[in-house]
């Protein structure tokens, strides 16, 4: 428990007060709870001695217990509302810290951990956490004080007796002891396998066309089944040990009772206890004493428990990224330069780039192409610093691009992926992303320049249709066509379209590049592509293969060279003239 106490410090610090109101609270309610046994004792005392008057039974009996049912009913609603709104509050830190940790990190982390397990840790392990931290935690605590408290108060009455009602309790902690490094490790394994699981189900979901597209639907539904016997067997063993617990726990209980009633009635008998009434107090303390003890044993099992999905956040919590970010400010982005630039990915033992000099004037318009897997999307990758580089070989306005803030460079690049990144949202607010708080006349410019104004009278509900999840009631062109109204939004000083042309038409592609030549100019773009078209203007081109530059120049200068550039752009234009019947 203390263990787990340690990984939260942090949520406990920056909540001491209220951990500290709810323990206040718990410390009044353990005293208060004190009283109905003291009174209870008084009634006995009464019909000892025969002194049970109606005057002594309202104001010696009913009503101070009354007045103690209530105020300890009042201040249990004070107390539950306080703790649930701490535990609430729990939640959100724990949340907030995960997707910071999370939105933090590099291309590098996402290798490590799957989407599945992620998912898995933000919903599971969290709620555990979450609910240790909180209600638990305090639960705990109070508990122990109301052992406390009633165990003086037994004392009081008479040591020896209390002594020897306790030492069969104190079996209970031990059996927690004993059983910690087995419950640790089947939970560790509950929450891996529950992982794996997630991942899986999730993997499934997001590619339901692909395998139904395929026929693999049962295929896929006897995988999820696999996955989650094994997820269910694991919890299974799981559980076993923790019905261990619970009749463990009666039977001690039960033993410790046996002993007081027994010992009680012996003691009294020999006169080590002279008043019927202190026997009749001790009892019903030994009952408040019990049932707390018990949910001390249970919940320590599950701070067990907690502890492990405590790890499992820590591990993301304290991932740092590889990336070095400097403290520097862009204010105006002039210029870039790739000097002798060589990368390969973390995993990787082969370079991917190498040796690449190349340099991005402010409003030139880049054009990089290249066979499939030459390293084109790699290298523009560099500009928005997804992954860590070893040597200070990438420079923006002359500084190494690792003193500057990667966010602050992230501001002044606008990057269009190849993969369509929509949201289950609206057109409106799947391009309103670009830019906060962005004006109707903003938006409509950005719609117009990436040539989507087109499509929209087609869509059911205009710019608030919803456009489904990945943006599956969309075509693959306009898909693209919105990631780039989304960057153009943006009105960045770099534009990067890392292939995203590659699903519009030869018409709509023509009136895109018009757009950007006209709206762009003075500001920087670069170009991936396939089709040669898309770079025909660009101020230079250059050919990528192998992770080296090949080829580089103006369009007029590729195709006098008549090297792979002029080869492919030749091929292109027969192929679009076949297309077209000529």
């Amino acid at each position: 428990m203390f263990k787990f106490i340690k990984s939260v410090t942090w949520i406990i610090k920056k909540n001491w007060w209220k951990y500290l109101l709810v323990l206040f609270f718990g410390i009044t309610i353990a005293v208060l709870n004190l009283f109905p046994a003291r009174i209870v004792g008084n009634l006995t005392n009464g019909i000892e001695k025969g002194i049970v008057t109606k005057d002594f039974l309202i104001f010696d009996i009913l009503i101070p217990f009354l007045a103690v049912v209530v105020s300890i009913y009042g201040i249990q609603i004070i107390r539950r509302d306080c703790m649930n709104l701490l535990t609430t509050s729990i939640y959100h830190m724990l949340h907030e810290r995960y997707m910071d940790s999370i939105l933090k990190q590099d291309g590098t982390f996402f290798e490590r951990f799957q989407s599945g397990d992620l998912l898995s840790r933000a919903l599971g392990d969290i709620n555990q956490v979450k609910f240790s931290a909180g209600n638990r935690l305090l639960n705990i605590f109070v508990e122990l004080l109301t052992v406390v408290v009633t165990f003086v108060a037994m004392i009081i009455i008479n040591p020896l007796l209390a002594v020897l009602c306790f030492l069969p309790l104190t079996s209970i902690l031990i059996a927690n002891i004993l059983l910690k490094a087995r419950v640790q490790r089947n939970w560790k394994i509950v929450r891996e396998k529950n992982a794996e699981m997630s991942n899986v189900v999730l993997e499934s979901i997001t590619n339901v066309r692909t395998i139904r597209a395929y026929s693999k639907e049962d295929e896929n539904y006897e995988k999820n089944l696999r996955y989650s016997k094994v997820a269910y067997e694991t919890e299974v063993r799981n559980l076993r040990i923790n019905v261990i617990f619970q009749p463990l726990f009666q039977f001690i209980v039960a033993i410790s009772t046996l002993i007081c009633f027994g010992l009680g009635a012996y003691f009294y008998y020999k006169g080590y206890i002279t008043n019927l009434s202190d026997l009749v107090t001790f009892n019903m303390y030994l009952g408040l004493f019990q049932t707390p003890l018990t949910r001390i044993g249970n919940m320590i099992n599950n701070f067990y428990q907690s502890l492990i999905s405590a790890e499992r956040l820590n591990e993301i919590y304290n991932s740092n990224t590889e990336i070095n970010s400097g403290d520097k400010e862009i204010n105006d982005l002039s210029n870039i330069n790739f000097n002798n630039f060589s990368f390969k990915y973390p995993n990787d033992s082969n370079l991917t780039l190498k040796n690449i000099e190349l340099n991005i004037s402010l409003g030139k318009t880049i054009g990089i192409v290249g066979k499939t897997g030459s390293g084109k999307s790699t290298l523009v990758r560099q500009l928005v610093r997804q992954y860590p580089t070893d040597d200070k070989s990438i420079f923006i306005n002359n500084l190494p691009i690792e003193e500057y803030k990667k966010e602050s460079i992230r501001h002044h690049v606008a990057y269009v992926p190849q993969e369509h990144v929509l949201f289950s949202r609206s057109v409106l607010d799947n391009v309103a992303m670009g830019k906060d708080n962005p004006t109707k006349e903003e938006i409509d410019l950005a719609i117009k320049l990436a040539d989507f104004d087109k499509d929209v009278s087609y869509l059911s509900d205009g710019l608030n249709t919803i456009v489904g999840e990945y943006g599956v009631t969309l075509s693959g062109g306009q898909k693209q066509r919105l990631g780039i109204a989304r960057a153009l939004l943006r009105d960045a000083d770099i534009l990067i379209l890392d292939d995203s042309l590659s699903a519009v038409d030869g018409k709509t592609e023509a009136n895109i590049i018009s757009n950007l030549k006209k709206y762009r100019s003075g500001k920087t773009n670069i170009i991936v592509c396939h089709r040669m078209s898309a770079v025909e203007h660009a101020d230079e081109i250059i050919v990528m293969d192998s992770g080296k530059i090949k080829e580089r120049g103006t369009h007029k200068d590729l195709m006098a060279l008549n090297g792979w550039y002029a080869k492919q752009y030749r091929t292109q234009k027969m192929e679009e003239g076949d297309s077209y019947g000529i």
